[in-house]
């Protein structure tokens, strides 16, 4: 259209200086003042027509608007690592390393769990990557029991989007302009939640300790919808035969095996039980009379929140300043999971039966605030 009224803008004047004589002889134009005024009055409105497109973008006009589009598009979204630490009685665990647990000397052969449904203050979802250890939005961490061993996880990793508007972060200056001006995108690290009191160079970062605290929210255990899906179809990591018991009853959303230096041995298998199929090898139709998936909801005090600045590659450097990154760091307490309990082999709970005493104490020891909690520095 703009190149349509450029040329207007320069034949339409040719056009009327050209006109036939003929034109002149019609009697409505025999007076030539008044031909010169329907000349001039029509030239001018050529002139408007032209003059009415906008002037076009110069070459850098145009690569700015470019640029800023796809700065703002790099900026949607926030990556973000969850890393979780086994710790018993206040401290971590190392590979190998002995649980005193009622006078007796527990080594840890097996500790994977399942999380889902992650989210920012329960409503900002945390959207997983695909990787080995997640798929469909579903992620299992696997510690390592073995210090020879190298197929361990411990860490979630995804990306938060449209989180500028996240209550409890607002009016912190400085940060990506959090709080209405670009959300969190500009935070790097969350880093041992909890344990970061120190914040250097950030405008506006005073008033951080006034804000309402952050929550991590998420599920113990995987989602009605996969849980009783054939998992020889299914993607890393719910392909994994030594999470799984059956189709009707589905996955092992914590699997905890221990052994002692006695010979004894002690087992915590969570998964859903009460489910009804016409097989073993059928999953449910409807939900299982107990689901067992547990949901988590962790405080992230505000004051925790420290921001640093990661240099991008050449490539991409020209259009983002900074990598955007949170890191959120969480303690698994394992003595809050067998609390107030004497373990031996017959105490294992192995889910076959709703009412499993041994189970249902460990489920509620499971739903205590205290197991999964913010990661002290």
């Amino acid at each position: 259209m703009r190149k349509l009224n450029n040329v207007l803008f320069i034949v339409v004047p040719f056009i009327l200086y050209s006109i036939p004589s003929s034109f002149e002889n019609l009697s409505v134009f025999a007076n030539v003042n008044v031909l010169v005024n329907v000349k001039m009055l029509l030239l001018a409105s050529a002139i408007i027509i032209g003059g009415c497109s906008p002037a076009p973008e110069s070459p850098t006009q145009s690569q700015d608007n470019l640029d800023a589009k796809i700065s703002m598009a790099a900026t949607m979204s926030t990556a973000v690592t969850i890393a979780f630490t086994p710790h018993f009685k206040g401290l971590p665990i190392q590979c190998e390393q002995p649980l005193k647990i009622n006078n007796a000397q527990w080594y840890v052969s097996e500790l994977a769990m399942f999380f889902s449904q992650l989210s920012i203050n329960n409503t900002h979802p945390i959207i997983l990557d695909d990787n080995d250890w997640q798929s469909q939005q579903v992620a299992m961490i696997r510690y390592n029991v073995d210090c020879k061993k190298t197929t361990v996880n411990m860490s979630l990793t995804g990306v938060i989007e449209d989180i500028e508007g996240i209550e409890g972060i607002e009016g912190i200056g400085g940060i990506g302009g959090i709080g209405g001006i670009g959300g969190i995108d500009d935070i790097d690290v969350i880093d041992g939640i909890g344990g970061i009191d120190v914040i250097e160079g950030i405008e506006g970062a005073d008033g951080i300790k006034d804000q309402t605290p952050l929550s991590l929210t998420f599920n113990v255990g995987v989602p009605f919808a996969i849980n009783h899906q054939n998992p020889l179809i299914q993607a890393s990591p719910l392909n994994d035969s030594s999470m799984f018991w059956a189709w009707r009853n589905g996955y092992k959303f914590i699997r905890w095996d221990m052994q002692n230096d006695t010979g004894d041995s002690w087992s915590f298998h969570l998964g859903s039980v009460g489910c009804v199929s016409a097989a073993m090898v059928r999953g449910p139709k409807a939900p299982c009379a107990q689901a067992n998936v547990t949901a988590v909801d962790i405080v992230l005090p505000s004051n925790s929140i420290q921001v640093l600045d990661i240099p991008q590659s050449n490539d991409s450097a020209k259009y983002n300043a900074a990598i955007k990154k949170v890191h959120i760091n969480i303690s698994i307490h394992l003595d809050e999971i067998i609390k107030n309990m004497a373990l031996t082999r017959k105490t294992s709970c192995m889910f076959s039966g709703i009412d499993n005493t041994t189970c249902n104490e460990l489920v509620e020891n499971l739903k205590r605030n205290a197991v999964f909690t913010q990661a002290l520095k």
